[in-house]
């Protein structure tokens, strides 16, 4: 089936919704931007979020100009050789982590050096910023953002629809199920609208599979039963911004990552300077702690504010107090005082962003007869699962399979 779609609302080119505007979207929008831009009309990125990035966004607040928190991903590992060569292409957009490694025993606070693998790189955003990382790849070298990508930041697609006949459109709607958007193409970037979670967390059928009900396609029909199968293994994280001597004490830590063993709590501990004195530190709890304390979002996240999240917000006050006494039962790192913070303590979960299970074949990321694809984590590439590569790398091979359909 040719790309191409007879639909009345397209007569310039083509129109791809890509659901999702991590490094995944980021990627797929970038792969479609160049190898196909006389055959698009627009690539529209919908993202919850107030900017790209998805797991490695960086939070940030006008209030304090210096400040800013990588709280999902501080850096990513890439080591496939077409990972490398996606580097490559984004010049100073990209550069190396420079950060100390460390694995920290949860008993005893020792601390152990842990080196990257043999030909991989690590890397973060060209500022800093994992979320540069992700906005540069819808950029050009002379940062201006390539023809014809469109950004919808602070939307939530909440409804999703799709006529029977071949050139109906995709049509995307928000929770008050007033249009957002309508496309030729839809774009799964994270598993998040086709996945039996989304009930937990939004209520009602998860969007991609009410819509798709009517459809008929077996190959979709295959895919959203893989996805469906998959699970994640949820994080808490608990992000805080010191200055002053507060932050002196964590930067003679002298390290900036840390994974911490044997610990019922934490599993995680970043450190990333800001400024000349600021420090912001992310603490990322056990999967089992997460899971033992479900049904929290956090009350400044973007589920739960554009999302309308169900999240037990009289419980997030409690968590904190509690990763942050795990913290300091640890021998050598700092004990934390809420007054002691410039910014936070905030709660945050990532409910959807490490997948765990079967990757979803290649074969099954490219549906044409619905006109759906997935990209994200969660999809098989040359990457590990539930990493940042991974994400990076089925944002390429989505677009150019869209591509040689066209």
């Amino acid at each position: 089936m040719s790309l191409s779609s007879n639909g009345p609302h397209n007569r310039d080119g083509l129109s791809v919704a890509i659901i999702g505007s991590g490094i995944a979207g980021a990627s797929a929008a970038r792969g479609l931007a160049l190898s196909m831009p006389e055959a698009l009309s627009r690539v529209t990125l919908y993202e919850i979020g107030r900017g790209p990035g998805g797991r490695a966004s960086t939070r940030k607040t006008r209030a304090i100009p210096e400040l800013r928190i990588n709280h999902g991903a501080p850096y990513a590992d890439i080591s496939t050789p077409e990972g490398l060569a996606v580097l490559s292409s984004l010049g100073d957009a990209v550069a190396p982590y420079l950060g100390d490694r460390v694995l920290i025993d949860g008993k005893t606070g020792e601390l152990r050096p842990r080196e990257a693998g043999n030909g991989e790189a690590l890397i973060t955003g060209g500022n800093g910023e994992m979320a540069e990382f992700a906005d540069r790849l819808l950029r050009d070298r002379d940062n201006t953002v390539l023809s014809p990508i469109v950004s919808a930041y602070s939307t939530m697609v909440r409804g999703l629809a799709r006529g029977e006949d071949e050139g109906a459109p995709w049509v995307l709607t928000d929770k008050s199920q007033d249009e957002v958007g309508r496309a030729d193409w839809l774009v799964v970037a994270g598993s998040g609208v086709a996945h039996p979670r989304w009930s937990d967390t939004f209520g009602g059928e998860a969007p991609l599979v009410q819509a798709t009900s009517a459809l008929e396609d077996p190959r979709l029909d295959a895919a959203l039963e893989c996805i469906g199968q998959q699970t994640a293994a949820p994080v808490l994280t608990v992000l805080f911004y010191c200055t002053g001597e507060a932050a002196a004490h964590w930067q003679r830590l002298g390290f900036n990552d840390g994974l911490i063993e044997g610990h019922s709590v934490l599993a995680k501990v970043s450190i990333q300077p800001c400024g000349d004195s600021g420090c912001a530190i992310v603490l990322h709890s056990t999967t089992a702690y997460a899971r033992d304390n479900a049904g929290v979002h956090g009350s400044s996240s973007s589920a739960a504010r554009v999302g309308d999240a169900a999240s037990d917000t009289t419980r997030e006050d409690g968590l904190i107090e509690e990763m942050l006494a795990a913290l300091a039962e640890i021998p050598g790192l700092p004990a934390i005082e809420r007054s002691q913070c410039a910014f936070g303590p905030l709660l945050h979960r990532w409910g959807n962003a490490f997948p765990e299970g079967e990757p979803l074949p290649a074969a099954l990321s490219v549906c044409p007869d619905a006109r759906v694809a997935f990209c994200g984590d969660y999809i098989s590439t040359a990457a590990r699962m539930g990493s940042c590569e991974s994400a990076l790398l089925s944002g390429v091979h989505v677009a150019d399979a869209l591509s040689r359909l066209s």
